[in-house]
């Protein structure tokens, strides 16, 4: 895992290109998803402001670090709305981040030594305490053709998987459907091709989880084409990588490399780990955020496969 860097800023190149993509993607989604989207996302940044606070004023009278100094997870508050169904009551949203940056981030010892991604925690929490209900079920409804509307419901869970209505788009339409946002989806799974492009972007120019992108892109389609011929799966190759929440899992890994191990090798072990679960939780789960289970298994199974299959130097991890 990455180390503590002692006057790092938190507002680097790529953190500032993150709020500026995300901002006009909000606002599609908002336009998709109605008001309550834009309440969800401005809470979840004020909470994270609110939170940053407190952080700048338990700092050392003393302490050289700047305000923009602070290590702080702004990614957490940034991208959770991706993940926040339309369902979710909103007051629940401070309490619930708060209570994650405290498990993932403060109990380890503080950003940049944490180990499993925040986001995936908040999710799994939001989980815990809906998952009963069918509000975290949120989807678009299928609406026939010429009906002259599009209406999103919050409290409908869907009838069959979301992966269901993913599988009949052909390959020739998938481009397309990946930007119409016209299919069921959860607020991360529309417009998943801008999405996809911003993680590569974060990975290519801005050196975070590279190597574990780059096993994503090949493993992801390899393993869904071995599925195919198995007969388990009725979709092409490339349906995991530009449907579904398998793109915005991407970004939140990407733009919080700190949770990902620093050697190439080790990268490689996490993304092949990941690509495989991605498409256990995603294509027959009804619970279309079940991806994000994988995405905590990985973090979970892959340190314990790098001790089993890597040679570590010097003999220490």
């Amino acid at each position: 895992m990455s180390k503590p860097n002692v006057g790092h800023s938190n507002f680097g190149g790529s953190d500032w290109l993150l709020p500026l993509v995300l901002l006009p993607l909000y606002f599609a989604v908002w336009g998709k998803f109605g008001q309550k989207f834009a309440a969800a996302a401005g809470l979840s940044v004020a909470t994270g402001v609110a939170c940053w606070f407190v952080a700048l004023l338990q700092q050392p009278a003393g302490t050289d670090l700047r305000a923009a100094e602070i290590p702080f997870c702004w990614s957490l508050f940034l991208l959770f709305p991706l993940f926040c169904p339309l369902g979710l009551p909103l007051w629940i949203i401070p309490p619930l981040l708060v209570l994650a940056y405290l498990i993932s981030i403060t109990s380890f010892g503080g950003f940049r030594r944490h180990f499993f991604n925040p986001i995936a925690v908040a999710v799994v929490l939001m989980l815990a305490g809906y998952g009963y209900t069918a509000s975290l079920s949120a989807s678009k409804p299928i609406l026939p053709e010429g009906a002259g509307y599009r209406a999103w419901s919050a409290g409908v869970p869907p009838a069959r998987p979301l992966w269901f209505y993913y599988a009949a788009v052909s390959t020739d339409k998938l481009l397309a459907a990946s930007m119409s946002a016209d299919l069921p989806a959860m607020p991360g799974s529309v417009y998943t091709l801008l999405i996809l492009i911003l993680a590569l972007v974060m990975a290519l120019f801005f050196g975070r989880g590279r190597a574990w992108l780059f096993t994503l892109l090949l493993a992801v389609p390899g393993f869904t084409a071995i599925a195919a011929k198995s007969g388990l799966v009725a979709f092409s190759p490339l349906h995991p990588l530009l449907l579904g929440l398998g793109p915005a899992l991407m970004l939140v890994a990407v733009v919080d490399y700190h949770s990902l191990p620093a050697r190439n090798s080790e990268q490689i072990v996490y993304g092949l780990v990941f690509s495989a679960l991605l498409l256990v939780f995603s294509v027959r789960s009804v619970n279309p955020l079940a991806p994000v289970y994988a995405l905590l298994l990985m973090q979970v199974l892959s340190p314990l496969l790098c001790d089993l299959l890597l040679r570590q130097k010097g003999g220490v991890r």
